[in-house]
């Protein structure tokens, strides 16, 4: 199974820590991210597969943000899945 990794993200866009757990896929990460977002208190969640590129590069997989959740920096272009929790 791949890792992937977690970013808890805070209303100014900072993400002071990370969170590494495998999924079966991004389908499944995206699920993990929304119980990341539902017990940090933080705004969303940034999701990276950890070096999956042919490359040994990190891939963006999505975006998971709390409802509710106010954000105070402008959002990425939308270049992975996106989901509400």
């Amino acid at each position: 199974m791949p890792t992937y990794l977690f970013y808890p993200r805070r209303a100014d866009g900072v993400s002071l820590t990370f969170i590494a757990n495998t999924a079966e896929g991004d389908v499944d990460a995206l699920e993990l991210a929304a119980e990341v977002a539902a017990a940090h208190d933080c705004v969303g969640v940034f999701v990276w597969e950890s070096a999956a590129a042919a490359d040994g590069k990190d891939r963006f997989v999505g975006e998971v943000a709390r409802r509710g959740a106010q954000a105070l920096h402008q959002p990425m272009p939308r270049r992975g899945a996106s989901a509400a929790v």
